[in-house]
């Protein structure tokens, strides 16, 4: 029976799909044919070498089948068409080592790569790192070059309407600059509607800035209304220092406080008192590029299976939250729509916005703070899913071998590429460069080291144990912080799956149920029965699930003028 050869195609932007795949697929099939085997083609189209394998779907799955054993011979048209990533490479070695693995380099000639040859091996490390750090050199000038060009009077970004770009500068278009006016002017001296600014310039048969099309709508108003460009400003962005940019799964919220604003002059057109005039009546109106937006959107559900959906209280200025089903009610005066209305819906009283969102986020807290069942995860995170048990001890003894493998394996590399320096006649700034990344990698998996060396520690000295209560409150603190609508929903929607609502007729209350998505109400510890983990005395214990749900009904919750004026003032939560 013919064996396989498994042939991994890979390429960075989907332009280059046609050429680039086609090439490495007949590089491939001709050497399946030279070996007399069948093949097989991994194909990962439009995919960066950069972000781990896990990223991408079929060098994943060919993995697994490596680790499965189903695969034995495997052609790439070079390494960087694997990873370029030096974590994924050793992984990549590992696996050639443990199961047997062949992988042949098409532009080496289609030589099997041999990871038990230290120069073959070293130079593959030194190619992977340099080209690592050649990308990363690439983002950091890119970015850099933007703010040069931005800072020397160049625009950025898209179209602007109004304007035209020439070498690359914002230059004044005298045809779309008169509609800029008569935009500015209709809105805020003949106080015309933005529906009926749409309708003008649909009739006029304008086009949109960007499409060229004639689809005017009020989004595409309230863009050119709140575009400071018009007043001869432009800004730019370098959002680069901010840690959520490089790693948004360990820093999940954005910082604003390192982000970089750059500021450039561009030509006017609206002067100073029209748009100032302008912003007021927005502001005043309360007018917002887009919908409104409610903390709750999307998570409410009515007992009659309909969305409660957010709404705006313009007498209190104040949000509200009400069952779709209530305005669909006026199919009384449009009886084609009846079918859209749910008849058992009780038509329940429509909630306090403010009031609501004030509750989930602080009952969230609360549950939190309290609940075993977190606890014990904050503990995992720290010290690993099976801690307190001697298969704990099997897993920090093999990855500190790993480690220090690795130290030993970049130590004999930097050896090696010192005495072979002049062999390779490498440049003094070639030579630097390498050395100076095997180092880093070496600082690296020392730091690694340690940290597992310190996780020994621990397991050892059960008379030091640290305070988890203290490292769990401190998540808590962290979510405490959170003032900004989009980074409390991100935390919500971690944590609870729905929040339904009911209306009692005759007792005049709201029922508000909150489904957490894990089993943290009223959770605690069991100190007997089955497999135990150990807490900072010695003693042994194990997590008893909670409930998901956790209710509440209340008649706090109506949106009347004596809630607004008491109620806003007064409540709190524990």
């Amino acid at each position: 029976m013919k064996e396989t050869l498994h042939i991994y195609i890979r390429c960075s932007q989907d332009k280059q799909i046609e050429k680039s795949v086609e090439r490495q697929k007949k590089m491939g099939i001709e050497f399946s044919k030279q070996k007399g085997m069948k093949y097989k083609l991994w194909i990962d189209g439009g995919q960066s070498r950069f972000g781990g394998l896990d990223k991408r779907k079929e060098i994943s799955e060919l993995m697994i089948n490596i680790e499965m054993g189903s695969v034995k011979h495997l052609w790439i048209e070079e390494w960087s068409r694997l990873t370029g990533e030096i974590d994924d490479t050793f992984e990549i070695e590992t696996k050639i080592l443990n199961y047997d693995l062949i992988i042949y380099e098409g532009l080496r000639g289609n030589q099997p790569y041999r990871p038990n040859k230290v120069m073959e091996r070293m130079f593959q490390y030194m190619k992977t790192m340099m080209g690592s750090e050649v990308k990363k050199d690439e983002i950091k000038k890119s970015i850099q070059t933007k703010i040069d060009l931005f800072q020397k009077g160049f625009h950025m970004k898209g179209n602007i309407f109004g304007y035209k770009l020439v070498d690359k500068k914002l230059v004044i278009d005298k045809q779309e600059s008169k509609w800029v006016k008569n935009i500015f002017r209709w809105f805020v001296v003949d106080n015309w509607s933005l529906q009926k600014i749409c309708n003008e310039l649909i009739l006029n048969n304008v086009p949109t800035p960007r499409s060229k099309t004639r689809r005017w709508d009020k989004v595409n108003i309230l863009i050119i209304l709140t575009q400071t460009c018009y007043i001869g400003k432009s800004y730019y962005t370098d959002k680069t220092k901010d840690p959520h940019r490089k790693d948004p799964k360990r820093f999940p919220f954005e910082d604003r406080s390192k982000w970089i604003v750059y500021e450039n002059e561009c030509p006017r057109i609206i002067d100073n008192e029209t748009f100032n005039k302008v912003s007021k009546k927005l502001d005043r109106s309360k007018v917002r590029t887009t919908k409104r937006n409610y903390l709750l959107h999307g998570k409410l559900y009515c007992d009659c299976g309909m969305e409660w959906v957010g709404r705006w209280y313009s007498k209190y200025d104040r949000p509200y939250y009400t069952c779709k089903n209530n305005e669909r009610r006026y199919y009384r005066n449009v009886p084609s729509r009846k079918h859209l209305h749910q008849q058992n819906c009780n038509k329940p009283k429509r909630i306090n916005g403010k009031m609501l969102d004030d509750y989930i986020w602080n009952n969230l807290l609360s549950t939190l703070r309290k609940s075993s069942w977190i606890k014990e995860r904050v503990k995992k995170e720290i010290l690993g899913e099976r801690y307190g048990i001697s298969s704990m001890r099997k897993n920090l003894n093999r990855e500190m071998k790993l480690v220090r493998k690795e130290i030993k394996t970049f130590q004999q590399n930097r050896v090696e590429f010192i005495k072979d320096r002049y062999v390779n006649n490498l440049t003094e700034l070639d030579y630097n460069q390498i050395i100076s990344s095997i180092e880093d990698k070496i600082t690296e998996k020392e730091h690694e080291l340690d940290r597992l060396l310190n996780k020994e520690v621990l397991m050892d000295k059960r008379n030091e144990w640290i305070d988890w209560l203290n490292h769990h409150n401190k998540n808590v603190d962290d979510y405490l912080k959170i003032t900004e609508m989009k980074e409390r929903r991100r935390v919500i929607d971690f944590y609870i799956d729905k929040i339904t609502l009911d209306w009692n007729d005759t007792t005049k209350q709201h029922t508000i149920n909150i489904h957490y998505k894990y089993p943290i109400i009223g959770d605690g510890l069991i100190r007997k029965g089955g497999k135990l983990n150990w807490d900072e005395w010695g003693k042994g214990y194990k997590i008893k699930s909670g409930d998901r749900v956790y209710s509440l009904s209340s008649s706090n919750f109506f949106l009347t003028k004596e809630n607004y004026q008491s109620l806003f003032n007064s409540y709190r939560f524990c």
